[in-house]
């Protein structure tokens, strides 16, 4: 789902998204790739095992003139290092060891186009409201089994070889958050027979069937005309709907695999939340087609947001536009706790899918799951569950801000305190990648959660600068925007290495991709994570008489590319993030200048800490985030053998004591860059030589 503007349009703020992505921040990515199609070839392609069925190898573009343009096959991207958290070393590809690799899916949104839940009406109403529609939305299924085909095809990760680990979905799995499309999300990844069709079997219900004839829509039946093809040169493809809601097979993902909750996943529309009236409307024989005449249309949707149960029974007094279609209990909306036991219920693995029956309590569906020896995946659930004007923005609880720093500790050898002590914990540590479905540009709701209406709201900053303390976050892979960017997020106080943000485009719009990450240990102090993007598995083009899965697949990407509602541009975005391999420094812990030890204790384990230029009191063993030690300078290394607790800094404060320690930053480096000569190399939370700031 795209990240909405603080109204009820869905993709709104994509209209006038630029056509070039940013540029990439510190001095330019370096080549490391070029296609078979670019000479010379670079003398570093040698180190990827197998390109074969990835966007390094062939990609997928629009082709020839006119307004409508099909696909052709297109040369491959290249593949860029990207250096802003990291040095690349010169002989890096023969020290490498892989240590993880997966596939990144999101943003499929399996779509039931025939349910009165939808909304296309609202597109023509109002400029706000932009994308509500799609010609390709009766297709998404198979896109899916197209992109599933793809992974399955493929012989390993392009670079380092390494079997997949794991496929991670985070979120807007489904488009309307229904039933009948987890049953179909789910019978998707397990693999077997998808029934497409809802209402009526086999009769097509909706906005694009020939009883229907409303210009604004798409119709593929060629009796009807309408605006696509007179103005945009969309075809004819007779037969199209039947056959696009008639049971297809799925090859399923092949792998155990995550499923990250969404705005989707947990609102109608990924903006309402679920109600009884708004269930009385999805399982109904009512279809709202239009917004009446003389209605303001912003004011009718913030009706039908804020006031369901009115909405509804205007609805049954013939006070709207509708149209009679076959009720269907399937279409019923799905609680958290629904969506938990749906996971629950599959027969593949994991089990549970990095749920578990604590999740059936309607909390938050956050959780972590291994991806390899020495690597774990954190999922967080991002949803706004109070819906409304700003219901597609995300945030998360306090409690879930809380439950992840208390994951992140469990896993580091050493992390920063909210003061800005360095905390070692005893532990060895292992590497975190965080899941989420919205990124933390897009994390701005503060409306409070139903079930927990005193519990403050956490946004992307503040989420960002409390990982920004763990050195064992790597990556921080989500999706909502249907684009494709990869951002650095470098540690302010360079303390640790940082983090990367990787943002993959949706399946549902174009460019209809997914993308593969791969980490691995450069085993020189630095990280390599590789992103490579695929195309699923459907040709370029077909036949428009071809009713096979990939060429139902093959047309819905190509009119998802001459959809005049998206930025092709825009979505794909460009060459820094596509193919990129992401250095990262892998962090040691600042040594210390002096050390006093005291007497103290931390849960069952003697406590000491080390002050840098002996500013303070050494403290008390009861410390940390914010405990009754030291001076709380920023200048103070605590040393522990445990987890050490207490209340940490919040929101807007975080972000001002980052900028408030940035000074004694620069001096604790200055005094660590003197000593470091004589105190020797202090040991991080994995093997690596000291490394600068």
């Amino acid at each position: 789902m795209s990240a909405d503007p603080p109204s009820v349009g869905r993709r709104g703020f994509l209209t006038g998204a630029g056509a070039t992505a940013a540029g990439v921040a510190i001095g330019g990515p370096l080549l490391r790739w070029r296609t078979a199609a670019a000479a010379p070839r670079v003398v570093s392609l040698a180190s990827a095992v197998d390109p074969t069925g990835t966007t390094l190898a062939a990609t997928v573009a629009p082709g020839g003139a006119g307004v409508y343009q099909r696909l052709v096959d297109a040369p491959g991207w290249p593949m860029l290092v990207r250096a802003e958290l990291g040095a690349p070393g010169a002989d890096r590809d023969e020290r490498r060891l892989a240590l993880a690799a997966l596939v990144h899916l999101t943003d499929i949104h399996v779509i039931d186009a025939q349910s009165p839940g939808r909304v296309e009406f609202l597109d023509p109403a109002h400029p706000v409201f932009r994308g509500a529609y799609r010609p390709q939305e009766t297709l998404t299924g198979q896109v899916a089994a197209s992109m599933l085909t793809r992974v399955g095809s493929l012989r390993g990760a392009p670079v380092t070889g390494r079997p997949f680990d794991v496929a991670v979905s985070t979120g807007d799995n489904i488009d309307n958050c229904q039933r009948n499309e987890l049953d179909r999300f789910v019978g998707l990844l397990d693999g077997g027979s998808v029934r497409a069709d809802s209402g009526e079997v086999g009769r097509y219900e909706g906005v694009q069937d020939t009883s229907d004839s409303n210009p604004t829509y798409w119709h593929p039946d060629p009796s009807v005309r309408d605006g696509y093809k007179d103005d945009l040169g969309y075809p004819d493809i007779a037969g199209l709907l039947e056959s696009a809601i008639a049971p297809f097979p799925s090859p399923g993902v092949g792998l155990p695999w995550i499923a990250t909750y969404g705005n989707h996943d947990g609102l109608i529309q990924g903006n309402a939340a679920p109600s009884a009236a708004l269930d009385a409307i999805l399982t109904g024989r009512l279809k709202v087609t239009g917004v009446p005449p003389g209605d303001d249309p912003i004011t009718f949707v913030l009706r039908l947001l804020r006031d369901p149960a009115t909405f509804l029974a205007d609805l049954r007094a013939g006070r709207y536009p509708a149209r009679i279609v076959t009720p269907d209990a399937d279409r019923r909306s799905l609680s958290p706790t629904d969506f938990a036991r749906a996971m629950l219920a599959s027969p593949t693995s994991p089990g549970g899918h990095g749920y578990t029956t604590d999740h059936l309590d309607g909390g938050p569906l956050a959780f972590t799951f291994d991806i390899a020896p020495g690597v774990v995946g954190v999922s967080l659930d991002t949803c706004n569950r109070a819906g409304g004007p700003n219901g597609a923005a995300g945030s998360i609880g306090e409690g879930q801000l809380r439950w992840l720093e208390a994951e992140l500790r469990a896993r580091a050898a050493w992390y920063v305190d909210a003061s800005g002590t360095v905390v070692r914990t005893g532990r060895d540590g292992v590497h975190v990648l965080v899941f989420s479905h919205h990124t933390p540009a897009t994390m701005d709701a503060g409306d409070p959660d139903p079930a927990r209406p005193t519990e403050r709201r956490v946004q992307g900053p503040e989420v960002v600068a409390t990982l920004l303390r763990y050195p064992n976050v790597v990556a921080w892979v989500n999706g909502h925007t249907h684009r494709h960017e990869v951002t650095p997020h470098p540690d302010p106080l360079g303390l640790t290495g940082g983090f990367w943000e990787i943002n993959t485009a949706s399946h549902v719009d174009y460019p209809q991709q997914a993308r593969l990450v791969e980490l691995a240990d450069n085993r020189d102090g630095t990280l390599s994570i590789f992103c490579t993007v695929i195309e699923h598995a459907a040709p370029a083009s077909v036949p428009y008489d071809d009713r096979s899965l990939l060429g139902l697949a093959s047309m819905s990407r190509e009119l998802a590319a001459n959809d005049a509602q998206v930025s092709r541009a825009g979505h794909i975005g460009g060459a820094e993030a596509h193919n990129v391999e992401l250095m990262l420094r892998i962090p040691v812990e600042p040594p210390p200048v002096s050390t006093t030890t005291t007497t103290g204790t931390t849960g069952t384990s003697a406590a000491t800490s080390t002050t840098l230029g002996g500013g303070g009191s050494s403290g008390s063993g009861t410390g940390g985030d914010g405990g009754t030690g030291g001076d709380g300078a920023g200048g103070e290394l605590a040393r522990t053998g445990a987890d050490v607790t207490g209340p940490a800094l919040a929101g807007s404060a975080m972000v001002a004591a980052g900028a408030a320690l940035a000074g004694a930053a620069v001096a604790l480096r200055r005094r660590v860059g003197e000593a470091a000569s004589e105190v020797g190399p202090a040991r991080g939370d994995l093997p690596g030589p000291p490394s600068g700031d």
